[in-house]
């Protein structure tokens, strides 16, 4: 006997296709659509059409008149899981860094042509940036933008920034080649910096943490308002924000050298 999922959210499409999936309590269970009907208590028409659709997306996989899981919940549950186990090597190495310079200390990872916070370690001060989890940010403004870009090839770069900035806009502020010289920057250096470029007030310190095979797996980030973060102040965080980078790296896989060079030239 299986049981009828029903989580109601007022979202009702969202609910069906909800049930559905978990209709398939077994990875390889192959299901017609009676079966999966009798399942959810969901109307047979309102199955197929909704089982059809997460054909399409890849969620489902036809074979003959039954359906099985298709490989997308795969590739999402690999994602969700690789989210976690970063958030649990990295969040020590925020919390370090947040308690010795009183700031927002954070991890963004890049989804597409955005960026997104995914861990927290929060300033002790009552004054702070919001930082609000899982929200989809502009990839081409701010440090931690800059530095998941900057490792990525040229080519890619430009069409990700292009998407960013015609996603959160105005696209036509987007000045190319100027972002090409701040990457290029950025790589050679091993850090970034921003100043009120998303959020008037917030400046903020980014560097990449690598994984194995030294591919950038995020940007550890300190934020901070601007008035927290003058000249002198940044360039003592800049070596802490790289050195907190550097330990989170390792913790992930990373095997080379990321010792924090000499800070003369730093802004």
């Amino acid at each position: 006997m299986h049981m009828t999922y029903r989580v109601e959210t007022q979202v009702g499409v969202l609910d069906k296709t909800m049930a559905i999936l978990q209709a398939f309590s077994g990875g390889n269970d192959a299901l017609n659509p009676r079966d999966i009907a009798g399942r959810t208590a969901i109307s047979l028409p309102t199955v197929y059409r909704l089982a059809h659709a997460l054909e399409n997306h890849g969620l489902l996989k036809k074979e003959g008149e039954r359906f099985k899981l298709g490989v997308a919940l795969m590739h999402l549950g690999a994602r969700a899981a690789q989210g976690i186990e970063l958030r649990r090597e990295i969040l020590p190495h925020l919390e370090w860094l947040s308690e010795r310079t009183g700031e927002n200390a954070e991890l963004h990872v890049r989804r597409e042509e955005a960026r997104i916070p995914i861990e927290l370690a929060q300033s002790s001060q009552n004054l702070r940036p919001f930082v609000e989890l899982g929200a989809s940010l502009p990839l081409h403004l701010g440090a931690a933008g800059k530095v998941l870009l900057a490792w990525l090839p040229e080519p890619e770069q430009a069409s990700l920034a292009t998407a960013s900035a015609a996603r959160f806009g105005p696209a036509e502020a987007l000045d190319a080649e100027a972002l090409r010289e701040q990457l290029r920057k950025v790589r050679m250096e091993g850090w970034a910096v921003s100043d009120g470029e998303r959020s008037p007030g917030v400046a903020a310190i980014a560097a990449p943490v690598f994984g194995i095979g030294g591919k950038v797996e995020g940007a550890l980030l300190l934020s901070a308002p601007s008035v927290r973060l003058p000249a002198k102040q940044r360039r003592k965080f800049v070596l802490l924000v790289r050195e907190a980078a550097a330990r989170a790296s390792k913790d992930v896989g990373y095997g080379g050298d990321l010792r924090p060079s000499s800070m003369e030239g730093t802004a």
